[in-house]
C-alpha cells in the first residue's frame, strides 16, 4: 500500500511539472504574439494621428424634456424589475438554506439517537444497579482540634479518600 501511495505521489509531482512546462511554453508564445500585434497597431496609430484637432466634428444631442421623462420612466421600471428579481433570488436561497439546515437537523438526530441510547441504556443500568444494592453509606466523622497542623489535616482527607478508593 506504500508503494501505491508513492507511485501516485510521484505521478501527480509528475503530472504538475508537466502542466509547468507547457503553461511556460504557451505563455511565452502569447507574449510574442501580444508584442507583434501590439508593435502594428502602434505603427497604425502613428500613421492616423492628426496634430490639429480643429478638424475635429461633433454631433450634438438635441432631446426634449419628454424624451428624458420617457427614459427616466424606463429606467425606474427596470429598477423596480431588477429588484423584485433579486427579491425572488433571495426567497430561493432563503429556502436552500432552511432545507439544507433541516436536512443537517435530521442527520445530526440519526447520528446522535444510537449515542443518547447508549447512554441511556448505561443510565438505567446503573440506576437498577443502585437501586437493587441496599447497602448503607458509611459516613465518618472526625472531631477536629483547631490547634491541628494544617499537614495532619491534609494527611486525614488523604486516608479517608484513600480508604474510599479501596
Amino acid at each position: 500500500m506504500a508503494s501505491f501511495k508513492k507511485l501516485l505521489f510521484l505521478a501527480s509531482l509528475a503530472g504538475a511539472a508537466a502542466a509547468g512546462v507547457s503553461y511556460v511554453l504557451k505563455y511565452k508564445g502569447y507574449q510574442k504574439e501580444l508584442e507583434g500585434e501590439f508593435k502594428d497597431f502602434d505603427d497604425e496609430l502613428d500613421e492616423n494621428t492628426d496634430n490639429n484637432p480643429s478638424d475635429r466634428k461633433y454631433t450634438e444631442l438635441k432631446s426634449s424634456t419628454d424624451e428624458f421623462v420617457t427614459a427616466a420612466k424606463d429606467t425606474a421600471n427596470s429598477a423596480k424589475g431588477m429588484a423584485s428579481a433579486a427579491k425572488e433570488v433571495l426567497k430561493g436561497v432563503a429556502n436552500i438554506v432552511s432545507d439544507n439546515v433541516a436536512a443537517a437537523t435530521d442527520v445530526a438526530k440519526d447520528s446522535a439517537k444510537p449515542i443518547f441510547d447508549k447512554a441511556k441504556d448505561k443510565l438505567d443500568k446503573v440506576t437498577k444497579k443502585s437501586e437493587d444494592d441496599d447497602s448503607e453509606v458509611e459516613v465518618d466523622f472526625y472531631e477536629m482540634n483547631p490547634d491541628e497542623d494544617k499537614k495532619d489535616l491534609a494527611q486525614k482527607i488523604d486516608d479517608v479518600l484513600e480508604d474510599d478508593k479501596k
